[in-house]
């Protein structure tokens, strides 16, 4: 934890910009868009559809060398 604790550092500066004040109308349409975009895939994400099913055991052969049938001899 002490490693973690030095590599933040003590102090942090932060400044405030113009933020949507400062935007143009086509920086703010391009935001709007972007966002409808993420609205949008989250929504079709939310309504997928999903397959439901359950795993079905096959039966298989077993491991070579795991001392299970062994071959008929000719």
């Amino acid at each position: 934890m002490k490693i973690c604790a030095l590599l933040v550092p003590r102090e942090m500066k932060l400044e405030h910009s113009g933020g949507v004040k400062a935007m143009t109308d086509e920086q703010l349409e391009r935001g709007i868009e972007i966002i409808k975009e993420l609205i949008a895939k989250r929504d079709a994400a939310a309504n997928a559809k999903v397959i439901e099913g359950e795993a079905e055991v096959v039966p298989s052969l077993p491991a070579p060398g795991s001392g299970g049938t062994k071959m008929p001899k000719p």
